[in-house]
């Protein structure tokens, strides 16, 4: 088998990898794998704070359009709701509904367990030498 080497091609397909295994995860909740990453980040993050979909644009990297259409899904299923902040009602910060909350436990904990299988042998300084190396690489993508 022909095994394509280049960094972009070698980044592709891991992207292809991963994005099919939360996907395969994620069908266990009746969720998409996004649906299912967001709805994790949201139920670690807001615990301490108000997210607003700006905020899951940066986090995720995604476009505005994208996050409103995987906002409007979630909302859709009742996962979540828009809720406006007192301050300015123009804002409106994301709250994860009583349907979310009820998954939320295992939406994490296979979140969890695929961490676990991705990391195998690795350690944790090892993992976050990973990241770092990806967040420069993205860091340079976005600057073309």
């Amino acid at each position: 088998m022909l095994k394509q080497r280049d960094l972009i091609g070698c980044i592709f397909h891991m992207a292809q990898m991963l994005e099919r295994m939360c996907d395969s995860n994620a069908r266990m909740t009746g969720l998409t794998g996004s649906q299912a990453r967001l709805l994790c980040f949201l139920s670690i993050v807001t615990l301490n704070e108000e997210v607003f979909q700006k905020d899951i644009e940066e986090v995720f990297g995604i476009r505005p359009s994208s996050a409103t259409g995987l906002l409007q899904a979630l909302e859709q299923q009742d996962f979540i709701r828009r809720v406006p902040v007192a301050r300015d009602a123009r804002l409106k910060k994301i709250v994860l509904t009583p349907k979310a909350e009820k998954i939320q436990v295992r939406v994490n904990q296979t979140h969890r367990q695929m961490q676990r299988h991705l990391q195998g042998p690795m350690s944790n300084e090892e993992v976050f030498a990973f990241m770092d190396t990806c967040d420069a690489l993205a860091g340079r993508a976005s600057s073309l």
